[in-house]
Order: structure tokens, then C-alpha cells, then sequence
């Protein structure tokens, strides 16, 4: 599609404007701005596919301010389709009868103010990529609505459970709250409190709209002009098609500094620029980082948690830790490096309580541009730990639709179960294929956890991994009959008792019943029967509770 280019060119130089601006040391306006504003708008749909001749509802999201009124949107499709009614907030779309890719474009006009989006639909009589699209739009027991089902409020002088108990929190210090990217950033290198009212989008720079497309591989204006600013190719799409062309299943980019492709040190670099725009970084010592309300939150981003003590992360809808620039490692596809939070280094006394971790984007796969048929993987992980990193609880909190979860340990060299102690406790986890925690030189305690998977492409693996060195105190969990394996390998120690399984293979090693209360040392804390996991957890587990 063709874009203006002084349109492009206007985003390029905000953009730049941002980059030499966040060197300094930014403002304060930390109350945020009750004027109704548009800040962008996305395009709504069931699916990106329809068959040729056949329809699809399409209807426009706008992210606001306030309450605007008035908004005006306008709808556009490439040659291929139709679009009825061209003006309003929903349209349909009518697939012509060739097998091919659309693009629809949205215009959405508040006063002086002009936000627009894209959007590719397949028109195609395959079914072949539909086992990846059921990932995001599964049913079983998580649904859209699930923050509005939650009732209650959280307080700041809540305490956590488990080894992130140890830690020492400040909750009566000043409060900031933030409801912008600016002001989240600006509040981040003062740490204390800060409240989150609403979703910011990370992806978002001063304005110049999301880089977060509708469905994997597709993109965005912006990410379009990131794209172009960052490197020698005009838009995403001509990047990710010439990326995809330089690589073979053997084609190893996995360092940084000595990428095996010819578009490997493009693909680093695009990858560096992007995750310092969306990283979240906890700056401070004692910093709470706190959703006001059910919508509230952090889109695109990354939170960094490294060498830091007495951190608060809750309450916090975290979705699309989103990399649009994955690197191709050998026999393994395109990798992500982004992850919803990473907490490593000497971090110490981190409770992640009452969030929400979901992907809403199917993976892509590079069908036509490759030389193989190969994984383009926008995700890494939702809550990884590793170095040295200790006394960490992770508790209450839901887990949607993601591949590789939760990483404790990269490798084996990395920790010491002597040193990094970790819980888990009555947490949801729900369509995610595995590391649920995969466990490495770590002491940890998983009880009252309940996994659960309704699509096939998440219930063939396993829920708890066991690697090297990790000692794991399963205790009253409930595995229900989606998931695979509910505990694999069998390395390390395992002790476990009272699960409730249901899981298709079990766990592939021998238990006892040797848990954790029963070790000289062990914190205060209390369990429920496993068997009421299943209909208890998804009404209180993630966000969606009020800050008192």
C-alpha cells in the first residue's frame, strides 16, 4: 500500500525527537489529563481469514481519553474485496473469489486529531493455519470479560506470601499515578508508587500510533516508520520478506554480534532500537508498580526488574510483550527476545501478585518468502528469572495463551539452589504450552497453581519442567485433562503431594510426600484441597481488582 511519504517522513522526525529527548531527565506531569483525546484506534475481528466470496465483521477499536464523542472513521480495502458501509465504527468485509491478501486500512478523525490502522485478511479455502489462530481465540474458561467477573479491591499494604516475604516494601510513600508512556517513564526513574490508571501502549511514541499490527507478521504505520528509520528498507513487510529470503534452516543469528545471515546485523539492530523503546525498566530500589482498575496496564512492553530489592509488580493487565524483530537460530526458527517481565541479576524480595499475562496475536509462519517453512516468533517468555535473582513470589495471577511461560534459570551454569528461592502459588495458567514453570538450580514451591489447556496446540506438552539442580515442592495442584504431561523429565529433586491429576500422562517420575512444610526453615503458609482449584481460581486469579 502506498503511504505519503511527508506523512512518513513526519513520523521518522517524532520519533527522533523522542530518541534525543529521552536522554534527559523528562517531567513530571504526573497526574495525567482528564481533556477527551483519540489516541489510536485498532480494527476488531473474529478471525483474518475468509473464504473467497464469504464476509467478515470488522469493527473499529478506539483507544481514548476522557469520553470523545464524535469520532469519525473511515474504512479502505485494497483491490480483492469490499467494504460496506465505507464510513461508521463496524463494516463488512466481501471477499472477492481469488485466494490472495487483503489489507484493509481504518481512519479514525477526532477534531485535528487523525489516527489509522491496518489490518491483513487471507482470503483462502486453507485450513492450515488455523491450529495457530485458535491460540488467541480459544474458549474454555478464560473469556474477554473474565477482569469484569472479578469483584474486590487490592490494598497497598497487602502482604505476599512465600520467599518474597523476606523482602522489606515501602507502601506509604508518595503516590504518582501515570496514564501515558511519557509519564510511566518519567515516574520509573523516581521509582516509589506508582499507579497505572488505564493501558498504556509502550509501542506508542509521542503519538505516532501502535506498532503492535493485528495478527503476527502484519504491521503497523509506525512500525513501518521505525522500520525505515532504523535500517536501509522501507516498511516491515519488505525487512521481514528480505530477512526471510537470507535464511535457511541452518542459518544460525543467535549472537548479536556475529550474525551468520547478511541481514542478521540488520535484524540486531532493528531488535536493539525496538526494545529500548518498549522496555519498561525498574530504575529504583522499593517502586511498586500498581494498577488502579480493571483496565488497567501495560501493552507492548517489557518489565525489567535487574539487580533490584523489594519490588511490587500488580494488578497489571501485561499483554503482548511483542518482538517484531525475532532472530533465526539453527533448526529452531525466528526467536524472540522480549518478555512480559524478566526479573535477573542480584534482584531480590519481588512479588508479582494479581496480573494478567496474555498474547493476543497468532504466531506467523514464512510461508512464501523462506526457504523452509519456519516459525516467526513474536513472543519469549511472560515471567522469566534468572541470575542471581531471589526471594521471589509470583502469586494470584493468570497466565493466557503463551507458548514458553515462565523461564527460571537460562541454562545450566545459570543459579544456585542454594541461593534462589522462588514461589508459586494460586496462579491460573490456562492455554499455555510449557514452562509452567521449566525449573533449573532453583528451590521452589508450587502449590495451589491449576493448569489447564482447551486447544490441542497447547495440550500435547507439559505444565512443571525439572532440569538440572532445581529441588520443587509440588503441592496441592490441580492438572486438568488438557494438559499433556502434568510434570516432565527427571532431573533434580521432586517432592509432591496432594495434586489433583488429571493431566492425559501424568508426571514421568516418582513422588513422595516429602513437602515443603515439612523442611526445617519453611515460611507460614496454608493450602485448600486441590480438587476445588478448578472452579475457585479463574474467579480470583489476574487483574481487575480495585487499588483502595
Amino acid at each position: 500500500m502506498k503511504r505519503d511519504r511527508m506523512r512518513a517522513l513526519a513520523l521518522i522526525s517524532m520519533f527522533a525527537a523522542f530518541l534525543a529527548s529521552s536522554c534527559g531527565s523528562g517531567s513530571d506531569d504526573s497526574g495525567g489529563s482528564a481533556t477527551p483525546a483519540l489516541n489510536g484506534v485498532s480494527i476488531s475481528s473474529s478471525t483474518s481469514k475468509v473464504a473467497p466470496a464469504g464476509t467478515l465483521s470488522l469493527e473499529a477499536k478506539a483507544d481514548t481519553t476522557g469520553s470523545p464523542e464524535g469520532i469519525a472513521y473511515r474504512w479502505e480495502v485494497t483491490d480483492g474485496a469490499t467494504l460496506s458501509p465505507t464510513e461508521g465504527e463496524t463494516t463488512t468485509l466481501t471477499a472477492g473469489s481469488d485466494e490472495k491478501d487483503v489489507t484493509v486500512t481504518l481512519t479514525a478523525v477526532y477534531g485535528t486529531t487523525e489516527k489509522s490502522a491496518t489490518k491483513t485478511v487471507k482470503i483462502t479455502n486453507s485450513t492450515a493455519e488455523e491450529e495457530a489462530d485458535e491460540i488467541v481465540t480459544a474458549g474454555g474458561a478464560i473469556t474477554d470479560s473474565d477482569a469484569a467477573s472479578i469483584s474486590g479491591s487490592i490494598k497497598l499494604s497487602d502482604s505476599p506470601v512465600g520467599f518474597a516475604a523476606s523482602g522489606t516494601y515501602n507502601t506509604t510513600g508518595t503516590q504518582t499515578t501515570v496514564s501515558t508512556r511519557s509519564e510511566l517513564l518519567s515516574a520509573l526513574k523516581k521509582g516509589g508508587i506508582i499507579v497505572v490508571d488505564g493501558m498504556i501502549d509502550m509501542t506508542d511514541v509521542e503519538g505516532n500510533g501502535t506498532m503492535i499490527p493485528s495478527s503476527g507478521g502484519g504491521s503497523t504505520d509506525a512500525l513501518d516508520a521505525f522500520v525505515k528509520a532504523n535500517s536501509d528498507y522501507e516498511d516491515y513487510v519488505s525487512y521481514m520478506v528480505a530477512y526471510a529470503k537470507d535464511c535457511t534452516a541452518s542459518t544460525n543469528d543467535k549472537s548479536s554480534s556475529s550474525p551468520s545471515s547478511t541481514v542478521g546485523k540488520t535484524t540486531w539492530k532493528l531488535n536493539s532500537s525496538y526494545a529500548e523503546t518498549v522496555k519498561v525498566t525498574i530504575s529504583k530500589n522499593d517502586t511498586i508498580l500498581i494498577g488502579k482498575s480493571a483496565g488497567s496496564g501495560i501493552k507492548g512492553g517489557s518489565i525489567q526488574i535487574s539487580g533490584k530489592s523489594n519490588i511490587q509488580i500488580r494488578n497489571l493487565n501485561i499483554k503482548d510483550a511483542y518482538d517484531p524483530f525475532p532472530h533465526h537460530e539453527e533448526n529452531d526458527g525466528y526467536n524472540a527476545e522480549l518478555d512480559g517481565i524478566c526479573i535477573q541479576g542480584e534482584s531480590y524480595g519481588i512479588w508479582i501478585d494479581r496480573c494478567t499475562f496474555e498474547d493476543t496475536l497468532s504466531l506467523a509462519h514464512v510461508l512464501t518468502a523462506g526457504t523452509t517453512d519456519e516459525k516467526w516468533q513474536d513472543y519469549d517468555g511472560l515471567c522469566d528469572i534468572k541470575g542471581n535473582s531471589t526471594n521471589i513470589t509470583v502469586s494470584n495471577c493468570k497466565f493466557k495463551n503463551h507458548d514458553k511461560t515462565m523461564l527460571i534459570g537460562s541454562s545450566d551454569s545459570d543459579g544456585d539452589n542454594t541461593k534462589r528461592f522462588v514461589t508459586l502459588c494460586n496462579n491460573y495458567f490456562y492455554n499455555c504450552g510449557q514452562r509452567l514453570p521449566m525449573v533449573r538450580n532453583t528451590k521452589i514451591h508450587i502449590f495451589n497453581n491449576y493448569y489447564e489447556a482447551s486447544n490441542p496446540a497447547y495440550s500435547q506438552q507439559y505444565a512443571i519442567g525439572r532440569r538440572k539442580n532445581c529441588i520443587i515442592y509440588a503441592e496441592n495442584n490441580y492438572f486438568g485433562s488438557g494438559i499433556n504431561y502434568s510434570i516432565k523429565e527427571t532431573n533434580g529433586e521432586l517432592h509432591s503431594a496432594g495434586n489433583t491429576d488429571n493431566s492425559k500422562k501424568g508426571a514421568t517420575n516418582s513422588t513422595d510426600s516429602n513437602v515443603y512444610s515439612d523442611i526445617d526453615g519453611a515460611y507460614t503458609y496454608s493450602v485448600v484441597d486441590a480438587s476445588s482449584l478448578n472452579t475457585s481460581i479463574p474467579s480470583t486469579a489476574g487483574a481487575g481488582y480495585t487499588l483502595d
